[in-house]
């Protein structure tokens, strides 16, 4: 399969996540791991994208055949729905900005 027949997902992040990720940058910035931050929130749209069933399953959803999912890529969480017949992802519930190690090598 080459780059131009892979399928991709349609993501929508509502405008409470889009405020969110606002105000995490600006936190990641004042602690200073924000480089870490914007990295990790591209590769989570890039993800989301391609394959959104990279994150962990955490439960069915009951009136479309998808999921709720939970990923990872520190320092940031996020929550969010795959609807496999449509290949939409969309993020309604906040993210999280996971803490920094004391060591300063990434997430606790």
């Amino acid at each position: 399969m080459t780059v131009d027949e892979l399928v991709t997902y349609r993501v929508a992040y509502s405008g409470r996540v889009q405020q969110r990720l606002v105000e995490l940058a600006a936190i990641a910035k004042a602690r200073g791991d924000s480089e870490e931050f914007l990295a990790a929130l591209k590769e989570f749209d890039r993800r989301l994208q391609l394959y959104p069933q990279f994150g962990d399953p955490l439960t069915d959803l009951l009136a479309e055949d998808g999921q709720v999912r939970l990923g990872v890529v520190p320092p940031l969480t996020m929550r969010y729905g795959v609807l496999e017949e449509q290949k939409m992802v969309f993020v309604a519930a906040l993210p999280i900005l996971l803490g920094r190690r004391a060591d300063g090598l990434g997430s606790a």
